[in-house]
């Protein structure tokens, strides 16, 4: 069991150092181009949590580092303007693999926000990196609103063993 503990800790190679070089690009752009933001978080998603997601069929790729979110950053924005200058400003410095407006195009439940993949350099293994944004309303309808309710938690626990 400790064994399994400890793996999970070593999961993604490097993953503070990504973070942290990750974050301190994010924060340049935000003081270099005065833009406001309300909060802003990374994660690194744990082995259970990525063999769950890479078990799926839909996400089924030969190499769990092949995920696209093992390592994702998210920020809130006050409105929508500095939402999308922080997008072009990532846009230019990265090649980005992934697009999704649901701030344009809302999901069926509500759901509210940009995300965006874009691949990295020098971060062997991992190959791409996930960043959701949201305009600060949208936000807390995700974490309080009937959006939250999308993810269905219950019985994980079976479905990693």
């Amino acid at each position: 069991m400790a064994i399994l503990w400890l793996l999970s800790l070593v999961f993604v190679p490097n993953s503070n150092r990504i973070v942290t070089k990750e974050l301190n690009r994010f924060t340049n752009i935000l003081l270099d181009n005065d833009l406001p933001c309300h909060v802003y978080s990374a994660r690194v998603k744990t082995f259970q949590s990525a063999k769950l997601k890479h078990s799926r069929k839909e996400y089924n790729t030969r190499n769990i580092y092949d995920l696209h979110d093992l390592i994702s950053f998210r920020f809130v924005f006050y409105n929508k303007e500095d939402l999308l200058k922080f997008y072009h400003h990532n846009k230019n410095d990265n090649l980005i693999t992934y697009y999704a407006n649901y701030i344009t195009s809302p999901k069926d439940n509500g759901y509210s926000a940009l995300h965006f993949h874009y691949a990295v350099r020098e971060c062997d293994p991992i190959k791409h990196i996930e960043c959701q944004l949201f305009i600060l309303e949208d936000y807390y309808h995700s974490l309080y609103g009937n959006s939250s309710k999308y993810k269905d938690y219950t019985n994980m626990y079976n479905r990693l063993t």
